[in-house]
């Protein structure tokens, strides 16, 4: 049987299914996270780190920055 390997994107987008899931305003909660979805679909981002720096650089937060 041949385990299959969940990548960072799949991940994150399943925590944010999670978190909508659990929400009592869903709708609310979806609009919180459609653009991160988004962005994740979009991300050429080989890991959630290089993910994360590339956010903060597209929108001009460098204080957290963790590939300067």
């Amino acid at each position: 049987m041949k385990a299959n390997k969940k990548t960072w994107q799949r991940k994150r987008i399943d925590a944010i299914n999670r978190k909508i899931k659990n929400c009592a305003n869903k709708q609310a909660m979806t609009e919180n996270y459609i653009d991160e979805h988004w962005r994740i679909c979009n991300s050429q981002a080989s890991n959630k780190e290089e993910y994360k720096a590339q956010c903060e650089h597209e929108y001009w937060d460098y204080h957290n920055a963790c590939l300067e």
